[in-house]
């Protein structure tokens, strides 16, 4: 079964849940770009732009700590509304679905191949859902981890530089 085919039997809530899942992706692809090309050791370092730290230029040392903090969590509350709103969308979906399944037993299909195929088709969409919401989860937690570690080496940077200029 095509990718497309397996989209179009959960109907439009498993379209918006692929486009979500894309978007996902994208997004994770974007941050994790991000994050490599500003690691620790690359010309893009937080570090290696304040190595010459003056101590006395403390407002602008705050000001570009604050820059970066805002950088680095740029677009993860996308992550953290699709972790939170794909499961439910997904559901939406599954319910709709029996519903449809369950209008068909009443119209006089009393067949269950019917009913099982109606349920089968049903449930794709809370495994679209999840297949959103689990992996932006991940992503989401892990950027947060990363930001946690690099403000937190910042800080000591920030502390040891004080320090040095005392």
């Amino acid at each position: 079964m095509k990718i497309i085919q397996f989209v179009n039997l959960g109907g439009a809530i498993n379209w918006l849940l692929f486009l979500l899942f894309w978007a996902v992706f994208f997004q994770c692809t974007e941050r994790i770009l991000y994050f490599f090309s500003t690691r620790k050791n690359s010309s893009k370092s937080f570090f290696k732009k304040f190595k010459d730290f003056d101590a006395e230029d403390k407002n602008q040392l705050e000001n570009e700590i604050s820059r970066w903090h805002f950088e680095m969590n740029r677009g993860l509350w996308f992550l953290d509304f699709c972790a939170a709103a794909s499961p439910s969308a997904g559901l939406l979906g599954t319910i709709t679905g029996l519903i449809k399944a369950f209008q068909s037993i009443s119209a006089g299909n009393m067949n269950m191949e019917n009913l099982s195929g109606g349920i089968w088709v049903a449930m794709l969409t809370t495994a679209s859902g999840l297949a959103v919401s689990i992996p932006a989860m991940f992503f989401y937690r892990f950027f947060k981890r990363i930001i946690e570690k690099r403000m937190a080496e910042i800080y000591f940077f920030t502390q040891q530089k004080e320090t040095e200029k005392s």
